[in-house]
């Protein structure tokens, strides 16, 4: 029952995470890349700070329910299903992804250490990792789910 509460709570913590990514990638990026980059460092300048404390919350919970409930599992049962596995590696790969990438990208943003010129290419790459980062977070809730369908 426990793990049943956790794997829930673990897919609810992702589905709202991957929508908001989604919302991310389908309205912000392509916004931002219609900017001037002087508009875009004003919207950054004022803003960025905001989506950061929407996102990280987010970014947290849906690490901790997966990786508590895949530690959860390793405790309480033998054999761990090869899902739970997979949920536990995609978690892992979208979390760290913003300290590899994504967490210096932003402070570039936001202290404009990046010119103008390399700016409409940046916002290329911020872009295509996100949409890698989106496909972590769709696989990891995609587990999620077929484990709750799994699970009695």
């Amino acid at each position: 029952m426990a793990l049943r509460v956790l794997l829930l709570s673990s897919t609810c913590a992702l589905g709202v995470f991957l929508g908001a990514q989604l919302a991310e990638a389908v309205l912000i990026v392509p916004y931002w890349k219609g900017l001037s980059a002087d508009s875009f460092f004003i919207f950054f300048k004022n803003y960025g700070q905001s989506l950061y404390e929407f996102y990280a919350p987010l970014t947290i919970a849906a690490t901790i329910f997966p990786t508590v409930t895949f530690v959860y599992s390793l405790l309480v049962k033998s054999k761990t299903d090869i899902l739970m596995w997979l949920l536990l590696v995609f978690t892992i790969l979208f979390f760290a992804m913003y300290f590899i990438y994504f967490k210096d990208a932003n402070l570039s943003f936001a202290q404009r250490t990046i010119s103008d010129q390399a700016l409409s290419n940046e916002l290329v790459k911020w872009g295509n990792l996100h949409w890698t980062r989106v496909f972590c977070e769709a696989v990891a809730f995609v587990c999620g789910l077929l484990l709750l369908f799994k699970s009695k």
